[in-house]
């Protein structure tokens, strides 16, 4: 018999409710401030977008007019985030009818291929933009050349992007012109959704 309560004894000596009745409650633990992190914005990846630009359209040489006017278009391109530098290329394609004053032709559409090279501040990005560039008018033929400009872009979500840029473009002479090169300067807003 004393075995079995020096048996029992430990088991009433731990157990709360036959030593005295009360429980006690476990402590919560106090709650926890966590600091908001800021999202980090990466500008690697595929982007395509849609821009609208102001077109300031000069010929020169057996043609000499003046036109301007909005174009607007597509873009799409890959960039590479390198840290503080961004590279990347790019395609630009935009349409319109910009007549040159006192003719009957029409600035009907530029193409730019090219790269950009930019300071990566966070959720900006200040760049560097140069490429080929070619202009098709509606009775004057064809021209090739290159671009060169600026830009600025900044994320509005980690997904969609809003984008300034001026260019300068130096299409070269047209090919049914007889000595008529061909110029435009645009500066303009673009979106992007990158991937």
């Amino acid at each position: 018999m004393n075995r079995f309560i020096i048996a029992a004894l430990p088991v009433l000596i731990a157990s709360p409710a036959l030593a005295g009745g009360v429980v006690p409650t476990p402590l919560e633990p106090a709650p926890v401030f966590v600091e908001p992190v800021a999202p980090a914005y990466d500008w690697t990846g595929f982007y395509v977008g849609a821009q609208a630009s102001y077109a300031d359209v000069e010929a020169d040489g057996t043609i000499n007019a003046d036109g301007n006017g909005g174009v607007y278009g597509l873009r799409a391109g890959y960039d590479l985030d390198l840290g503080s530098t961004v590279v990347g290329g790019l395609v630009q394609y935009d349409t319109g009818s910009i007549g040159l004053d006192g003719t009957t032709t029409e600035l009907d559409n530029i193409l730019r291929v090219g790269g950009r090279v930019g300071f990566d501040a966070g959720r900006s990005l200040y760049y560097a933009t140069a490429g080929y560039a070619s202009a098709d008018t509606s009775d004057l033929g064809s021209a090739d050349g290159y671009f060169a400009g600026v830009g600025y872009e900044m994320f509005l979500t980690p997904a969609v992007s809003l984008g300034a840029e001026a260019i300068y473009n130096d299409f070269g002479e047209l090919d049914n012109s007889a000595g008529t090169d061909l110029k435009a300067t645009t500066v303009g807003l673009n979106v992007n959704y990158r991937f």
